[in-house]
């Protein structure tokens, strides 16, 4: 069976994720599983249903239309997934769009054609593509025909990467028509990765430091600040001494955004992870004396 690739949005006139004006593109499925995943609908490469409870006016259409009885309102999440067989007509007749497929196919062209739509401004900006997710690199194949027909038109091309990777197919497929990469540093122990990531780390350090050995190629290693669990001190000065021992002079660092909270729900999961405030300033200082030696990005 053909593993199908589903992106879950195109954010077009994006200011982040890259220099300039950019068109972000994310895809869904990912090999790890970060517990504090600020975008968990983009976890699973399988379609989903997500249900918006601030849409719903409880019309009750929904339950008529479904023949699998999976929806019930005295469910906390709504949907029971475990009897659902993503037919969709429970989203064909809600009135309220409630009800949403998260995941959709787009044929190469059909993607090219709206990425095309916004070419001006990345000329006028220095801007371009960035793929996301989830991970990108999860649908090497999809992306190596989605890079040949962007570097046709000579867009620039970022990828936000966990790491977590086939170094020998990226290298083939990938590396030859990608300008930036934005790769992710999470947890230095690799037990520590496992428990938070479901995956241990070393394939991502290996392919850090393969990666950088490519001068052509702009790589910023990025370090996602997760309260007691990426944000401790151990684990920083862990980090900040590995990348001072590469001579890597520039990172990014991403404060941690309790927005995502709202999210798991919506696809019928339970957050793993609860902290709902954003880092304080105390915390931030800390984390740049960690990182005193560093040029930063993001912070």
């Amino acid at each position: 069976m053909t593993k199908r690739t589903l992106i879950v949005d195109i954010k077009r006139n994006a200011l982040d994720d890259g220099p300039g004006i950019r068109t972000l593109i994310f895809f869904k499925g990912c090999p790890l599983s970060c517990v504090w995943c600020q975008n968990p609908e983009t976890k699973n490469p399988n379609q989903e249903i997500a249900f918006y409870r601030e849409n719903c006016g409880e019309c009750g259409r929904c339950i008529e239309a479904c023949k699998m009885k999976a929806i019930d309102f005295s469910y906390p999440y709504r949907i029971d997934r475990s009897l659902c067989n993503l037919c969709g007509e429970c989203i064909k007749v809600c009135p309220n769009e409630a009800l949403k497929f998260v995941g959709k196919e787009y044929e190469i062209r059909e993607l090219v054609d709206i990425i095309l739509k916004d070419k001006i401004f990345y000329k006028n900006s220095g801007g371009g593509v960035t793929l996301s997710g989830g991970e990108p690199l999860y649908h090497m194949e999809y992306v190596n025909q989605l890079l040949k027909e962007l570097k046709k038109e000579n867009i620039h091309v970022c990828i936000e990467t966990s790491g977590y990777y086939n170094r020998e197919k990226f290298n083939e497929l990938i590396l030859p028509y990608v300008d930036l990469i934005y790769f992710d540093l999470k947890i230095f122990d690799p037990d520590l990765h496992l428990k938070y990531c479901r995956a241990k780390n070393e394939k991502i350090f290996s392919n850090f430091e393969d990666l950088i050995k490519h001068q052509k190629l702009e790589v910023l290693p990025r370090i996602p600040l997760i309260p007691n669990i990426t944000a401790t001190e151990e684990n920083l000065t862990k980090l900040a001494q590995y990348l001072k021992s590469l001579n890597i002079k520039k990172i990014g660092l991403l404060p941690y955004n309790p927005l995502w909270l709202s999210k798991p729900e919506k696809i019928g999961l339970k957050p793993e992870y609860h902290r709902s405030e954003w880092l304080n300033k105390d915390e931030k200082e800390k984390i740049k004396t960690i990182f005193s030696h560093f040029e930063f990005e993001n912070f």
